[in-house]
C-alpha cells in the first residue's frame, strides 16, 4: 500500500495545525504539507497545481486569523471588510462570513481534485448549518420551532406558550458565538436574558461581542437589541431544556464520533445556562457521571446515526444533551472542527492521533 501523502489547510501559526502535526509522527508519517487560508483567499496558490491524485486532505478551522475572517467576509459579499479592525471578540456579520465560508468550501471541493478527505467541504457546511442538522437528523434534534424575524414576533410567539424558556442560537456559529437563554414570566410580563453577547455602545450605534462573562439582561431594550441582532443575521429558537444534573452542576457532554463509533468523551459542568469550556466552565470524567449502560447505548446510537448523516466525513465531536427528566439524549450540535480536546484520551490516544489512525485503518482495510 503507498502511503498517503497528508495536506492540511488552515493557518499555519494555529495550535490546531501544531498538535496535528505532533499527532502524524506519533503515528510513524511524514510532516503534512500546510496550504494557508490566506493563500487560497489571496489567489496566491493553485489547488491542482499543489495536490495529487491520492493525497489525502483535511481541512482546519480558519478561526483566530483576522485576515483570513475579512476575507472570508469580502467572498460573502461584504463591501468594505478589507476596512475592519481587529476588535477582539467582536461579532461581524455572521450570515455574511458563513456565505463566504460556504462558497470557499465549495471551491476547496471543486479544485481538490481526486483526493482522500478527512471530512470532505459540504459535511462542514452541513455541519455549520444548524436549522439544516435539524432537518438531517429529525429524530435526533430538538423539536424545529417557527423562524422568527424579529424580537417582537419573537415575543408575541412566547407569550402563547406555556413553556417559556428558550435558546437563541446564530444559524451558523461555533464557541457559543451569539447565543442567548431567555426566559419570560408570562404573568407580569419580564423577561431576563443570559448571553455571551456584550453589548457596546458606540457613536456608531450598538456593537456586538462575545465576552467571555455570561452576561445577565433584564431592560426589555436591550434584550430587544441583541435579539433583533441575532434575527436580523439569521438564528434560529430551541426549547430550554433541562440538562442532568452532577453534584451542584448542569452538565452536558462532549463526544467525539470517530469512523462511525464514540471515542473520547467529557462532561462540561455548569451552574448557569452555557456549558462551554472556554467560559470558565469545568471539565468532569465521564466515569463520574456513573451513567447507566443504557444511556451508554443510546449515546452510541446517536453517535452512530449522526456519523451516518455525514458519510463522507471521518469525525465530528458532538454535543449531546441528557434532559434531566431522563428522557434519550439529544444532539445540540455537530462540530466539524470539535476535536480541540487538548490531554483527553482514549485508549491512550488524543483527539487527532485517533483520527489519523482511524484513517489509516479505514484506508489499509480499502486496500486489502
Amino acid at each position: 500500500m503507498q502511503k498517503s501523502r497528508f495536506v492540511l489547510i488552515g493557518n499555519p501559526e494555529n495550535r490546531r495545525v501544531h498538535f496535528f502535526q505532533e499527532a502524524l509522527q506519533q503515528a510513524g508519517q511524514d510532516a503534512a504539507l500546510i496550504i494557508p487560508y490566506l493563500s487560497i483567499l489571496n489567489a496566491e496558490c493553485e489547488l491542482p497545481d499543489v495536490l495529487s491524485e491520492g493525497d489525502t486532505l483535511r481541512i482546519e478551522s480558519p478561526g483566530e486569523n483576522f485576515a483570513a475572517e475579512k476575507k472570508i467576509l469580502a467572498l460573502g459579499g461584504l463591501e468594505n471588510a478589507s476596512g475592519l479592525k481587529d476588535e477582539r471578540g467582536r461579532i461581524y456579520h455572521p450570515r455574511l462570513w458563513f456565505q463566504g465560508f460556504s462558497k470557499l468550501m465549495t471551491f476547496i471541493a471543486q479544485q481538490a481534485g481526486h483526493v482522500s478527505w478527512f471530512n470532505h467541504p459540504d459535511d462542514i457546511v452541513s455541519m455549520f448549518n444548524k436549522p439544516l442538522c435539524k432537518q438531517i437528523l429529525p429524530d435526533y434534534t430538538l423539536p424545529r420551532l417557527p423562524v422568527f424575524s424579529s424580537y417582537d414576533e419573537f415575543f408575541a410567539y412566547a407569550e402563547t406558550q406555556a413553556y417559556s424558556r428558550f435558546f437563541i442560537k446564530l444559524n451558523s456559529s461555533s464557541s457559543a458565538s451569539g447565543i442567548v437563554a431567555y426566559e419570560c414570566n408570562k404573568r407580569n410580563g419580564k423577561e431576563q436574558a443570559y448571553s455571551t453577547v456584550e453589548i457596546v455602545h458606540g457613536l456608531d450605534g450598538e456593537r456586538y461581542y462575545n465576552s467571555l462573562k455570561i452576561k445577565k439582561y433584564t431592560a426589555k431594550k436591550e434584550i430587544r437589541n441583541i435579539l433583533n441582532f441575532l434575527f436580523t443575521e439569521g438564528a434560529m429558537v430551541e426549547s430550554w431544556i433541562p440538562k442532568a444534573k452532577h453534584e451542584d452542576s448542569s452538565y452536558d457532554l462532549r463526544v467525539m464520533g470517530i469512523a462511525g463509533q464514540r471515542r473520547h468523551a467529557i462532561a462540561r459542568l455548569s451552574r448557569g445556562p452555557m456549558t462551554n469550556l472556554h467560559l470558565g466552565n469545568q471539565r468532569c470524567a465521564v466515569d463520574e457521571l456513573e451513567l447507566s449502560t443504557s444511556t451508554w447505548q443510546e449515546i452510541d446510537t446517536l453517535v452512530e446515526k449522526t456519523m451516518q448523516a455525514f458519510p463522507r466525513s471521518l469525525y465530528a465531536g458532538l454535543d449531546i444533551l441528557l434532559p434531566r427528566n431522563g428522557k434519550s439524549p439529544v444532539l445540540l450540535e455537530a462540530n466539524a472542527f470539535g476535536d480541540l480536546l487538548p490531554n483527553l484520551l482514549h485508549n491512550a490516544e488524543n483527539t487527532y492521533l485517533a483520527e489519523i489512525n482511524a484513517f489509516l485503518e479505514r484506508q489499509r482495510l480499502a486496500y486489502a
